[in-house]
């Protein structure tokens, strides 16, 4: 097989035919001469890009990338943005809430309540202590309601999770099917049970809390003992998913 020139000619001179590496593709350089080998990745070097090659027997070569075919540089980029984005693509640890919440979830089923199990655990998680008799919970819930079901790409990373302040659980119930929930709720035996999550309450009602996966608050209704409300909360939560949004596309 011909090699690259220069370099690669000078270090493979009598090495002879190498089989294929499973991941391993036909290199070609600006004199037509070939190569068998996978892409480890991109790099600087000397102020130029240099692709580092893998042979099938593990011995890795730095080839110029401009030395490479027009097709090979196009697909070395490609190659070596996707391996970029790898890590990101890997699956998450699960968050510390996923044994704390796992079989303690409910959610609107129509006109009644059953238990819920979430199909893949969200990036962020805003939990939302509210209950039937509190004027101001009644008037912002629809607000709510109208984001999470107007924002579908929102919902992808983070999910709300209803933390009832009701006197009984049937009142709680009631309350999330006549405003409609669309996101579960934690039952309401486990509620006063649960201090991983009731930590993040603050003083009054309603309170909504941004948190991520480790449990750092991201947003508050409460900032140093102040109320500022869980409207503002919500707009939080729409701009960190909107960046979410714009960085997958």
């Amino acid at each position: 097989m011909k090699t690259l020139a220069t370099l690669l000619a000078a270090v493979l001179l009598g090495a002879g035919l190498l089989p294929v590496t499973a991941t391993a593709r036909t290199w070609t350089n600006s004199d037509g001469r070939t190569l068998e080998a996978e892409l480890v990745e991109l790099k600087e070097a000397a102020g130029a890009e240099v692709a580092v090659l893998k042979m099938s027997d593990g011995r890795t070569f730095d080839v110029p990338l401009a030395s490479l075919s027009e097709a090979d540089q196009s697909y070395a980029k490609e190659a070596a943005a996707e391996m970029a984005e790898a890590p990101s693509k890997a699956p998450a640890k699960p968050s510390i809430f996923k044994d704390v919440l796992d079989g303690k979830l409910v959610a609107v089923d129509g006109r009644r309540v059953s238990k819920y199990e979430m199909a893949q655990e969200p990036e962020y998680y805003a939990f939302y202590f509210s209950a039937s008799w509190c004027g101001p919970c009644r008037q912002f819930t629809p607000s709510l309601v109208k984001f999470y079901r107007e924002n579908p790409e929102a919902k992808k990373s983070f999910e709300i999770i209803f933390v009832s302040r009701d006197n009984s659980e049937g009142d709680m119930e009631e309350y999330m099917v006549d405003d409609d929930m669309p996101w579960p709720a934690v039952k309401y035996r486990y509620v006063d049970r649960m201090d991983e999550v009731r930590k993040y309450a603050g003083n009054g009602i309603p309170c909504l809390v941004l948190v991520d996966r480790e449990g750092k608050v991201l947003s508050d209704s409460y900032v140093d003992g102040n109320y500022r409300g869980p409207t503002a909360v919500m707009r939080d939560i729409e701009k960190i998913a909107t960046k979410k949004v714009a960085a997958a596309n």
